[in-house]
């Protein structure tokens, strides 16, 4: 007590009733109450009154204070009635009741205005906190409403497990203008993760698993390719006869060996296929033809093709093609609108203007787009084994809509452009030299060194006046440097110097552009240049800069900024203009123009980037300028013009990809063909475990095998070239239907007399039954001779027949008749599926009578399987020889006559207009 008095500023708000209770004295109390400190009479208004307080009043207020503390400290988890009673308990009735009344209007505040006041409920200060609170809530009353709308929505979110969104708004990571963003983030996760749990594929997801399905999908895809090969061969071997059996002089096999033999004298290849239409047919199924071959060799009576292809139909006229399309049953035509028409040089340019819509357009393709043919887009490019090689074009000419691939060096562009210091001799020769001087020198240089050399060459010039110059001076390097010239003469791909006219469909790996045209000796620069100011010039252009493979070098005294587009309105020469800028400025150019969009949700494609860069490696992301990316490229620290590794998501690339093929066989494929280094990233491995798929990632890097020089090329595609084939040598001997007639072994059974006897009828029977199993199908009149010879009846007559079919009645499930010859078949057998004929030696030799029409039907498609196509005399002598007949003459020539018109009927054969008959 004596502590507190002599130290009045010990006593405290908390420890001030312990204090009044040890103050004994009248003169200890006014002693304490005159050194009481501010801040606790502050908290005294009405009772403290100095000296003059009233002590017992003061002990009371400590008292029922010290009692509602103590019932506030216990209020966790009870709701307001059991405050205010425990309250009430401590004889504070009117405040307990003070108390509810609060809590409940709180209650009634938060419900109106969605004001959340559950945040500061766990704290000890709770009734200063609230109090603060809604202080603030007084101040902002003009905002509360806006409040309450987000405290609404809040709680909308927190329903719908979407409190993330809320939290980090309070929090301060996300501000009011990517909150929508947030959001979407947030619902698109929780999306996700609804998804993935609910799809069995999707939550039990292994990348390892996944990746050796692409495996086994790969190896099945080639073992099916490879088999169809195989099949495909098989089944069109098959058709072609064996060579070594004798033929009829008429039938397609005889005319075709008597052509061989003669080395075509007096036959030209128009009659001779005329003469062997079903035979060509079978020899060459598919036939490679030029429209003007067609008309010449083909005649319009000749059996039609299932299938005709144009290829190139932009340069193709339409009235070249008609005669060739009335050829087939069904047509493809395959062209390039951005390409070029057909030469028209020497053609007669009068148009019939009464007759307008029947003219036809520039070329095929133009007439069967304005007919809105059946279109089908070929996207993929295959040539270009460099993405700038046909960047321009496809960002120019094709709206970015070619799928195009980017190579290991994507960096570095393949279009490069050379200024000679020269002029264009515009007024005489209308040559470049030094453009021409250059591109020479470059071939020669190319040729003289050993790894350059294996890349083809092809040189395209604006105009046949540089072409004519080209040439010349590049025979005269020749003659000094024949050695060069007869390495050109011996490879695969020679050097080549054409004009924009005729170089479309021509390629190499390197393209020599000289443009030619550029400013004369005065500095002056024509808008003329050839081609290019014409209509569709931008066509010429277009084939010309898309020949190359593997590099293009472009040489012109002309520089982009000369040609003034003011003074031209040609669509060509505003092309060249930007393919020179290409040229000096490389892929920038293109990027600048290009309209193709990146991937639009690269959230995972930045992440992974990030961490890669995290582990000391240059990242660059959405690689090419197609539609098609590759989502990241590692840029190799040692060479920072290539791509150490390349990343593939299942991303864009993987939704717009048509097929799995394309996805996961073809697109990587292509990739590894072009020099990357390829590793399959999954999002759904990135989710659940980042670190894992950092280290694969990291491994790839270590493991990627380092980039080599390029090679050419092959020129023609060997995937296949290696693959084995099962082979059988066909014969002439050998056949497909023919088989030896067995007879039936029943000896002698009797005298003539016992053949008569009743008791014999079973025996008899079979007899019959027996010689049926062995010999069917029969003719009824030879079994009769087979049975009567086994009881030495030597002649027939009525009562013998009587007795034969009496004993033999039903002894056949059912029989057939070929006019009035009757044949007995055997259980089992089926004259629809009957597939064989038998032949016969001269002791057990048939007549021609007692053949069924299917067996002699079956001889007939051997006979025309192996010669194709004869007449019917020809036809029936061949058919007559295959059952031991060396004449046909008699009963052998109408049986088989006969035959042949049941077979017609039945359309099994057909009879061509020529009279020749050829299988159906």
């Amino acid at each position: 007590i004596k502590l507190h008095a002599k130290d009045p500023a010990s006593v405290t708000k908390a420890n001030l009733g312990e204090i009044l209770d040890k103050l004994c004295t009248i003169s200890e109390k006014k002693d304490f109450l005159r050194s009481l400190p501010s801040d606790v009479t502050a908290l005294l208004t009405g009772i403290y009154m100095n000296e003059q307080t009233d002590w017992n009043v003061l002990e009371k207020a400590v008292s029922k204070t010290d009692s509602i503390m103590n019932a506030i400290k216990q209020k966790a988890g009870a709701d307001p009635a059991q405050m205010a009673q425990t309250i009430g308990k401590a004889n504070c009735t009117s405040e307990g009741q003070a108390l509810s009344s609060f809590l409940e209007k709180l209650s009634a505040f938060e419900d109106s205005f969605s004001a959340n006041m559950t945040a500061i409920e766990a704290s000890a200060d709770w009734l200063d906190l609230s109090s603060e609170k809604l202080n603030i809530y007084a101040e902002n009353a003009d905002k509360l409403k806006y409040a309450a709308q987000f405290n609404s929505v809040d709680k909308e979110l927190s329903d719908n497990g979407l409190s993330g969104v809320s939290d980090s708004y309070r929090t301060g990571n996300v501000d009011s203008e990517n909150v929508e963003k947030a959001f979407s983030c947030t619902l698109n996760y929780q999306l996700a993760l609804m998804i993935i749990n609910s799809d069995k594929r999707l939550s039990q997801f292994s990348s390892n698993s996944a990746n050796d399905l692409i495996t086994q999908f790969k190896d099945t895809l080639d073992k099916f390719s490879r088999l169809t090969i195989q099949e495909l061969l098989a089944r069109l071997s098959a058709k072609i006869p064996a060579q070594g059996s004798a033929c009829a002089s008429t039938s397609e096999m005889g005319i075709l060996k008597r052509a061989i033999k003669s080395n075509g004298r007096m036959m030209s290849l128009r009659s001779l296929f005329d003469k062997i239409p079903n035979l060509l047919r079978k020899l060459c199924p598919c036939m490679l033809m030029s429209p003007i071959s067609v008309a010449q060799y083909i005649d319009p009576s000749f059996p039609k093709f299932d299938l005709v292809i144009f290829d190139e139909a932009s340069q193709l006229p339409t009235a070249e093609a008609a005669g060739t399309i009335a050829r087939g049953e069904n047509v493809v035509i395959v062209g390039d609108p951005k390409q070029l028409p057909p030469t028209n040089f020497f053609s007669s340019n009068r148009i019939d203007e009464e007759n307008s819509e029947k003219e036809d357009l520039e070329s095929l393709l133009d007439d069967c787009l304005a007919i809105s043919m059946p279109q089908q887009y070929l996207k993929w490019h295959y040539r270009s084994r460099h993405e700038s090689l046909i960047a321009y074009s496809n960002m120019k000419y094709y709206d970015n809509k070619l799928l195009t691939f980017p190579s290991h060096n994507d960096l570095i562009s393949k279009v490069s452009i050379i200024h000679p210091e020269g002029h264009y001799d515009k007024g005489r020769t209308k040559q470049n030299k030094a453009e021409a001087r250059a591109v020479v020198d470059e071939i020669i240089r190319r040729m003289s060194d050993e790894k350059l050399r294996n890349d083809s060459i092809g040189v395209v010039t604006f105009s046949s006046v540089q072409q004519n110059l080209i040439d010349d001076m590049l025979c005269e390097e020749w003659a000094n440097h024949p050695e060069l010239e007869e390495l050109d003469r011996k490879s695969p791909e020679p050097v080549f110097i054409k004009n924009l006219e005729n170089v479309q469909g021509d390629e190499r790996d390197v393209i020599l552009f000289s443009v030619g045209y550029g400013p004369d000796e005065k500095g002056q620069v024509s808008m003329n240049f050839g081609p290019l100011n014409r209509d569709g010039g931008w066509r010429r252009l277009n084939v010309a800069i898309s020949r190359a493979r593997k590099a293009m070098i472009v040489y012109s005294v002309l520089r982009p900024e000369q040609i003034d587009l003011s003074r031209t309105r040609s669509e060509g020469v505003a092309g060249l203009k930007g393919f020179l800028e290409f040229a000096e400025r490389g892929k920038l150019a293109v990027t600048a123009h290009s309209t193709t969009k990146s991937t639009s949700d690269s959230t995972v494609t930045e992440c992974i980037a990030k961490a890669i860069k995290e582990l000391g490696y240059g990242v660059k992301c959405n690689i090419g300028s197609s539609e098609f990316k590759v989502d990241i490229g590692i840029i190799d620290p040692n060479n920072e013009k290539e791509y150490l590794l390349g990343i593939l998501l299942d991303g864009e690339n993987t939704l717009h990809s048509s097929t799995a093929q394309d996805r996961f066989i073809l697109q990587p494929s292509v990739l590894n063909g072009l020099g990357w280094n390829i590793l399959r990233v999954w999002t759904l491995d990135w989710f659940d475990d980042k670190d894992r798929v950092l280290g694969n990632i990291k491994a790839a890097i270590d493991c990627a095998p380092k980039h080599e020089a390029e090679t050419a090329p092959p020129s023609k595609p060997a995937v296949y070239a290696t693959a084995q084939f099962e082979r059988e040598e066909a014969s002439s001997l050998t056949s497909a239907f023919a088989q030896p007639y067995v007879t039936a072994d029943i000896g002698i059974m009797g005298t003539s007399d016992d053949f008569y006897k009743p008791e014999n009828k079973q025996e008899i029977r079979e007899t019959a039954e027996k010689v049926i199993a062995a010999e069917a199908p029969i003719s009824e009149k030879l079994l009769m001779r087979k049975v009567f010879t086994a009881w030495g009846i030597t002649r027939s007559g009525s009562r013998v027949e009587s007795i034969f079919a009496d004993a033999a009645q039903g002894v056949s499930p059912f029989a057939t008749a070929d006019e009035n010859r009757v044949f007995l078949w055997k259980e089992g057998q089926s004259p629809e599926s009957y597939s064989i004929y038998r032949t016969s030696d001269d002791t057990n030799k048939r007549s021609m009578e007692d053949i069924p029409s299917e067996e002699i039907i079956n001889a007939v498609k051997e006979v025309l399987c192996q010669q194709i196509s004869l007449s019917e005399t020809d036809l029936v002598r061949e058919t007559a020889k295959k059952f031991g007949y060396t004449r046909a003459v008699g009963t052998t020539e109408s049986v088989i006559s006969y035959t042949l018109k049941k077979a017609l009927t039945a359309g099994l054969i057909k009879k061509s207009e020529s009279g020749n008959i050829s299988a159906k």
